[in-house]
């Protein structure tokens, strides 16, 4: 009887053991579990999109977002939907003037895109008959929202196309002995802003004499090509949607050649050569290593970074897309977040005797052409 006394009270005795070391493994497991499940709840909250900066090309958004995400965006209000897919052309990006009017959120693999309290970017479409879109972007209780509203009138400084005569003062560009590219790529820029502010748009030349931008009698992009009233300066400060750079070509050859940005596609440079084939125009072949039927684009040749434009003109107004390079961060008060899409047009051959006598009967024709593409390219009837 003795022994299974002792046998009960052993058991018993087990028991407790056991339930105490349950509980202190219990206790033990609840308090680390408290500190993970914090920890996951802001791995949750971290876990959400959240934007790091959008980029403008012309009329095209671009979005990035934090690593984890990828680009593609939706954006929803009452009565719309547009999807944002990332591609690989800085022209092909959230167009803007398909947007309806109305506020916008967006959202990221089905989250809402958060962004910073501060965060801000704005500006406008081109003219469409007779009316802009002013588009923003910011931080609406810590949500990425974008905001649209049709205007009737753009602000005094801004305009929708800034037209280049390539050269000027003492950079006289393409010569013959009683001629310069210069004055020719003057007087046809003149004659294209009149078409474009003819169709409704609001276009302004970076020289209205024979000098060179912002610094008269030289070079700006020898020195600083940001500097103020220089052609890029005034693409950012003009907040110009499209830069169009005005040149005749000099090596004896013949007919047009259309530069645009390495990184966007040709669809301009297609809308205009259509006009130019429809005119009468021959397109330039001689240089297979940069394109063919006229349709060009050319590498920058420095070995710092890979896919830049070799034209300063292209790859320094285009903002941060185009990866500008020279000075840019000389320059910290211009947003480069914006840019415009660019186009250097080279006419013909000043130094060909055919094509020079072609130009002077039809150098109105051909600049009629460059602007019926874009306006085509542009969706402006």
């Amino acid at each position: 009887m003795l022994s299974l006394g002792v046998d009960k009270t052993v058991h018993r005795l087990t028991n407790i053991v056991a339930a105490l070391a349950l509980t202190t493994v219990v206790y033990a497991l609840l308090l680390w579990l408290g500190p993970q499940a914090n920890r996951r709840a802001e791995t949750i909250i971290w876990a959400e999109p959240r934007v790091e900066n959008i980029y403008v090309h012309g009329e095209n958004a671009h979005f990035t977002l934090q690593a984890g995400f990828g680009e593609d965006v939706l954006l929803i209000n009452d009565q719309h939907r547009r999807y944002y897919r990332a591609g690989a052309y800085v022209n092909r990006g959230l167009y803007l003037p398909e947007l309806q009017n109305g506020l916008y959120r967006l959202y990221a693999s089905e989250l809402s895109v958060l962004a910073p309290r501060d965060f801000e970017i704005s500006g406008y479409t081109i003219t469409r008959g007779g009316q802009n879109l002013h588009y923003r972007f910011y931080s609406e209780k810590g949500r990425l929202v974008l905001l649209v509203e049709a205007i009737t009138a753009l602000p005094d400084q801004v305009i929708d196309v800034l037209i280049d005569p390539g050269h000027g003062g003492e950079d006289k560009g393409a010569y013959l002995p009683q001629r310069m590219e210069k004055n020719e790529n003057l007087q046809a820029s003149l004659y294209m802003a009149e078409l474009f502010n003819a169709a409704g748009l609001k276009a302004a030349l970076a020289r209205y004499g024979d000098y060179s931008p912002g610094l008269p009698g030289a070079t700006e992009e020898d020195i600083d090509p940001y500097v103020t009233d220089g052609r890029v300066y005034q693409t950012y400060n003009k907040q110009a949607k499209y830069y169009i750079s005005n040149h005749l070509n000099g090596g004896a050859r013949r007919g047009w050649q259309l530069y645009r940005s390495v990184q966007a596609d040709d669809g301009w440079q297609q809308a205009i050569s259509a006009a130019f084939l429809a005119y009468g125009h021959k397109p330039n072949d001689d240089f297979p290593g940069f394109g063919k039927d006229g349709i060009y684009r050319r590498y920058s040749q420095d070995d710092v970074q890979t896919n830049r434009d070799y034209y300063f003109v292209l790859r320094e107004t285009g903002g941060e897309l185009t990866i500008p390079y020279r000075f840019a961060d000389a320059h910290p008060q211009m947003d480069l977040r914006q840019g415009a899409e660019g186009l250097l047009v080279e006419y013909l051959f000043m130094d060909n005797a055919a094509d020079l006598q072609y130009w002077d009967k039809n150098w109105q024709g051909l600049v009629e052409a460059v602007v019926e593409g874009c306006l085509r390219y542009w969706g402006i009837k």
